[in-house]
């Protein structure tokens, strides 16, 4: 087989793949992108806190949201702000699984309580999105196979289209921007082509992370076969100040704090049956500020029993964990969450410029031919 002959059948291939399978594909990576705008207008609906100063001690930011919380519950989360001007959350409820919960919103300085809302795990809007992008909204065991391998095919797009984007020699300088002045058919191909390109990366990092997150029984064993996977424990840094209980909740992140490098406290969860602090903190440095590192205190002795450091886990767990962080572009720093975000409209785009440039260079060939002349 011929260079050329394998070319023109990668071109039929990439061409009715595309056909029949655009539409399926748009509305995946829309829906994608719609769900990552959601979750950023959620994250960023929250009061303002307005007040500058030093964060009041957490007992106070509690005893203040305990005059709005619901009779009859107690609090069993703080979420500290994450920048200046955001609030702190206190969350309320029963020590019993499953009953309803409520966020307290206070001002971390002034202790002003800001609002309240119930917790809901996945309002409407969000269980749509969740329902067309992960399922296409047909039932779960259809359609979570059929994105998965629609996942499969758009990893095949970009490759393919990576071999029929690839210059001959002598026409790389124009083969990574649009010609000036391209119009018509010329602009709808390099339109095609440059994007192709500098999106190809974060297009195959979405669409392998979602083949691995749609196929996890499948791709996992995999992974654990041909990565090291030994189990690293977790210790307190040499010299962490172990503070003598009973823990007040400063006391707990002052202490979790000395037992880990490298990390900012993000919330504490309360002691609840088994009289533990659990605090949770985001990796600073080169590490993704995601999945959170987590530290247990025994609030009676103070000692801490456990650390879940997510930068001390072997290669196998880390290449598991980079799935969602690519994926659903978390973690990884607003640059990559906006390459995400966008790589959700890439489908669209490459439609309307691919099968543009297919529709009319096949118009000429569907018109007939003139008649002779007389």
């Amino acid at each position: 087989m011929t260079w050329r002959s394998f070319r023109s059948g990668l071109v039929k291939v990439h061409l009715w793949l595309a056909i029949m399978l655009s539409l399926p594909l748009i509305v995946i990576g829309i829906s994608g992108s719609a769900l990552l705008v959601q979750r950023e207008i959620l994250a960023r609906s929250l009061p303002a806190a307005s007040t500058v100063g030093e964060r009041k001690p957490i007992p106070d930011i509690v005893a203040a949201a305990k005059v709005s919380a619901p009779s009859g519950t107690s609090a069993k989360r703080v979420d500290l702000p994450a920048a200046a001007g955001r609030p702190v959350s206190v969350r309320f409820g029963t020590r019993e699984e499953g009953k309803p919960e409520t966020d307290i919103y206070v001002d971390p300085v002034s202790l002003k309580v800001l609002g309240s809302e119930p917790v809901v795990e996945r309002g409407p809007i969000l269980a749509v999105l969740i329902g067309i992008h992960a399922f296409l909204a047909m039932p779960p065991p259809i359609g979570l196979p059929f994105v998965g391998w629609m996942g499969v095919i758009m990893t095949f797009m970009g490759l393919s289209g990576l071999v029929l984007w690839w210059p001959r020699k002598g026409q790389w300088k124009r083969a990574f921007f649009m010609r000036r002045g391209a119009t018509g058919v010329a602009f709808h191909l390099d339109l095609h082509k440059m994007v192709g390109f500098w999106g190809l990366i974060v297009l195959l990092a979405v669409s392998l992370s979602g083949v691995y997150l749609t196929f996890p029984q499948t791709i996992g064993p995999f992974v654990q076969n041909h990565f090291p996977g030994e189990q690293v424990a977790t210790n307190p840094l040499p010299g962490y100040t172990r503070v003598t209980g009973p823990l007040g909740p400063e006391q707990a992140i002052a202490s979790a704090r000395t037992a880990i490098a490298g990390a900012r406290i993000m919330s504490l969860e309360l002691p609840a049956v088994e009289n533990s602090y659990v605090a949770e903190f985001a990796p600073e440095g080169f590490a993704p500020s995601e999945p959170r590192v987590l530290v247990v205190l025994d609030s009676a002795t103070g000692e801490v029993t456990y650390i879940d450091d997510p930068r001390n886990y072997s290669l196998r767990d880390q290449v598991l964990n980079w799935q969602h962080l690519l994926h659903f572009g978390v973690g990884l720093g607003p640059v990559w969450m906006v390459l995400v975000f966008l790589s959700g409209l890439l489908p669209l785009l490459f439609a309307i410029t691919g099968l543009t440039v297919w529709w009319k260079r096949r118009r000429p060939l569907a018109e007939p031919a003139p008649e002779p002349a007389e």
